[in-house]
Order: C-alpha cells, then structure tokens, then sequence
C-alpha cells in the first residue's frame, strides 16, 4: 500500500507541476455536500496573528497562504518538489505575499530549533517515508508556546472510489495498490502522541456528490487511476480503466441520482 505514496519517481509525476491537485482542490470546491471552507477551518485551529511565522511543511502550490497572508503572518513555504516550490513563489509574487519557499525534506528540515511560531503539515505526511522522524523535526522547529495543525484523510476517505477501482481494476488483470493515503490517517493519533503528547484530534463529517460521471472521473483520473502495480509508463492503462469506471459511476447515477462518496476529513492540533 505505501509504494506509490513514497516513490520519489511518481511524486515527481504527480506533483512535478500543480494541474493534477489543482483538479483534487477544485473537486473538493465544486462537489462538497457540507459548503465547508476546509482551509479556513484549519487556520482557525492554527491560530495565526500578525507578526507570527509560519512554517508550511509540504506546502503544495500554497493553497493556504493567501488567506494566511491576509492574517499579517511571515510565511514560510517548503515542499520536496521544485515544481510545487517554483508555484508557491509565483503566487506569492502574483500576489504580494510574504513568502519565502525552498525545497526541503521533512525528516531534515533546514530551519534551526524553535525558529517557527506556527507550523502546517497538511495532507502530506503519508508521502514521508519515516513519519516518526519528520514529527520530531517538526518538534523541535517549533518555538516554545507554539502550534501545529496537521490535516489528513480519514481512513475510508473515498473508499467508494477505491473499491470501484479495486474491483474494474481486478478484471481487467491488473493488480490494486490500495489506498495510498492510508499511510497516515485520523486513525494516526497514537503516532502523533509519541512526539506531541497532548495532540488531539478533530473530524469534518462530509462527502463528495458528484452529479455527473464526467465530475468524478476528473478527480478519479487525478490520482486513483494510477494505483495498480503494473501501472504504464506512458499512461495506457488510463484508456482501459477510465471508461469502465464511467460506465459503473453512471450506472449508479441512475439509480441513485448522484454519485455520493464520504470523504471525512480533519486534521491533529497540539500546542508545546
């Protein structure tokens, strides 16, 4: 289950540029059941205030820092990929925001100890290869007084997608890698009481409704699509797999008028 997650050869296809999490952003925009703002429930818990530096760990193309920037916070953007660094630092241009970007690994951060009021680790930890390592160097840059917000997937988040693809996965001869988010989930609060002891967790109830098969074969063909072991290197499982989940997904269209998938999610706070 973990290889895709951590395979530095398909992070780089999935996150070389930002098209493929853009498409997953604008899902989860679009086809919410619960009209949740997600990032601004998650900056509430991490409290940000004019003057306070915040450490974005795995920041992605920064999909939190203009509503951080609008708080008067000193942003700092880190991310393995050079792509998702090289968007970070032209938005923060685009749009005049204190930001500064670098490519970094979360087990060995380039930051010395205590220097963060705030930090985020949103939605990446299950690419991190040794978890525990990275919440400890996620410790110790934390200032004494300080706070961490680490946003993840619940367990079964969208596992209705997962077991569509499981299962037209299966008869077309391939064979299903599983989740690979499942790597670090809600269910990882004793991991994450190892090194933040009073951590505690908090849960949106919510679910994708798709009302058409085009909408969820977009966010499908984003990520879950891959997740076969025999995956091709120029894409031509895609052809056999895309339009046999469109066919199942219209299928339950028609009978139940939508196509629903839970997808909780929430994210683990602790102050130090």
């Amino acid at each position: 289950m973990s290889g895709r997650s951590v395979d530095p050869a398909y992070l780089r296809y999935q996150y070389g540029t930002a098209e493929k999490l853009n498409i997953r952003i604008a899902s989860h925009e679009r086809y919410s059941e619960r009209a949740l703002d997600f990032r601004a429930w998650v900056l509430r818990w991490l409290d940000p205030a004019p003057g306070l530096t915040v450490l974005d760990v795995g920041c992605g193309s920064g999909a939190f820092h203009r509503a951080l920037g609008q708080h008067g916070t000193r942003i700092i953007g880190c991310d393995r990929s050079p792509g998702m660094v090289q968007e970070v630092l032209a938005q923060a241009a685009q749009y005049r925001l204190p930001v500064g970007a670098c490519q970094a690994d979360a087990e060995m951060l380039p930051f010395a100890a205590g220097s963060c009021d705030r930090v985020m680790a949103n939605h990446m930890l299950y690419h991190v290869p040794n978890q525990e390592r990275a919440l400890r160097e996620l410790r110790r840059v934390l200032k004494p007084g300080g706070r961490i917000v680490m946003a993840t997937n619940a367990a079964d988040h969208g596992r209705r997608i997962r077991d569509l693809h499981d299962e037209i996965a299966g008869e077309l001869g391939y064979t299903p890698t599983g989740n690979a988010a499942g790597r670090f989930t809600l269910d990882d609060l004793p991991l994450v009481q190892r090194v933040f002891a009073a951590a505690e967790r908090h849960v949106v109830r919510n679910a994708f409704v798709f009302p058409t098969a085009e909408a969820a074969l977009a966010y499908y063909a984003s990520g879950q699509v891959d997740a076969i072991a025999e995956r091709d290197a120029d894409g031509s499982h895609r052809g056999k797999l895309l339009p046999l989940m469109g066919a199942r997904i219209e299928a339950i269209i028609a009978r139940e008028g939508v196509f629903r998938v839970p997808k909780d999610a929430g994210c683990f706070v602790a102050s130090v």
